[in-house]
């Protein structure tokens, strides 16, 4: 072969790289500039492709709950995959919510704004881009609880309990929750903002989403992600075009893999005790809430939280005493529940406090948990 000939053969070869790259580059542009946004079908559905990044079970059974309830929360659509954990709200993302966790509700319970910040936190709806006044800063880390699930975050309890403490001395708010993170997340989430100063109050709420089954951990997950090969495959498989390829089949669960938690309960333990110790260290106090935690969760929490002679508040169980009174404090609310939940809350009085799922707390749920944290600390603010 003449070098003339090799030449023309390589030439031609990289004319045909260069053609197939600008191809598919071109295709990349075309998707990103019409705002597509991959999602997978499942049945008659449409879920957001984020969620791919869940572990199978997880997945699998968010499916189940989805065809239980005959549609995908519209809430849903308000997050992107994120390589540090998984996923993130979308930043600076605006919708309303109307649906719920159970389709018996969905049309007799009202909507709620869901906004987020240039960082991807939930921010007010009537200050979008938050002030910060001078002295201290209530910091929360939890789950969709302390989110504020279902309600308008100026509702929320974290929102509700500095207004409360704004009487005593000035306090800011910054509520890093997120629905579905598990103390290992949290963890991470304080490891990179948690710049927390003396006499800064820290709220800490996790335990359900721990103990959610999985074939893989959320350390192991995090791993995979952040190793060289798995940061390479992420950039790839979050171009558009790969992503629009992914959502013609849903990732399937490998047969035979065994189920654990999300974070085993040692894990667990551990990465409390990490958080407590770092708080308490920057001079920080902070505050264990418990919300609807299974019981081995549950208890291994209370033990390091009382160890350490700090706040642990468990919820719903402290809001009980309030059922005789929450229909004359909260009239108009209380007539909105009972119109939604009819017999079902003669049967359950705690829905006069929860949500149908008997885990988020609703609008009144969140006034009085604001009201006992309030009062579990407000003797330790000078």
């Amino acid at each position: 072969m003449t070098s003339l000939e090799r030449s023309k053969k390589v030439q031609s070869f990289w004319f045909s790289l260069v053609v197939v790259f600008f191809f598919f580059g071109f295709i990349e542009l075309l998707l990103s500039v019409s705002g597509f946004e991959p999602a997978f079908r499942y049945k008659s559905y449409t879920i957001p492709s984020w969620m791919e990044e869940m572990d199978p079970v997880v997945l699998e059974k968010y499916q189940q709950f989805v065809a239980g309830q005959g549609f995908v929360n519209q809430d849903a659509y308000a997050y992107e995959p994120d390589l540090r954990y998984g996923y993130r709200l979308k930043p600076n993302y605006a919708t309303t919510v109307q649906n719920y966790s159970s389709i018996f509700v969905v049309d007799k319970l009202p909507s709620w704004t869901l906004i987020s910040n240039a960082e991807g936190f939930r921010v007010s709806s009537n200050e979008p881009t938050e002030t910060e006044i001078s002295g201290r800063t209530l910091y929360v880390l939890g789950d969709s609880s302390s989110f504020g699930w279902g309600v308008e975050y100026e509702k929320s309890y974290p929102f509700l309990l500095t207004e409360k403490l704004n009487f005593i001395a000035p306090f800011n708010l910054k509520n890093l929750s997120l629905p579905g993170f598990s103390s290992f997340q949290g963890k991470l989430l304080w490891e990179e903002l948690g710049d927390v100063k003396k006499g800064d109050r820290v709220i800490l709420s996790f335990g359900w989403n721990d103990a959610y089954s999985s074939l893989q951990t959320d350390r192991r997950q995090f791993d995979l992600r952040n190793s060289l090969a798995g940061k390479v495959n992420w950039k790839l498989k979050h171009l558009l075009l790969f992503r629009w390829m992914r959502t013609w089949g849903l990732p399937r669960r490998a047969v035979g893999q065994e189920e654990g938690s999300r974070v085993p309960l040692t894990q667990y333990r551990r990465n409390l005790e990490d958080l407590v110790e770092g708080i308490l260290e920057k001079g920080g106090k902070p505050v264990f809430v418990n919300v609807c935690n299974p019981v081995l969760y549950h208890d291994a929490a209370k033990e390091i939280i009382e160890n350490k002679k700090i706040s642990f508040v468990n919820f719903p169980s402290a809001l009980e005493p309030y059922l005789s009174t929450v229909h004359d404090r909260f009239p108009d609310l209380f007539v909105t529940y009972f119109e939604a939940y009819g017999e079902g809350m003669e049967a359950d009085p705690m829905l006069a406090f929860l949500f149908p799922d008997r885990c988020h707390p609703n609008e009144i749920g969140h006034n009085l948990m604001a009201e006992v944290l309030f009062n579990t600390i407000k003797g330790e603010i000078h």
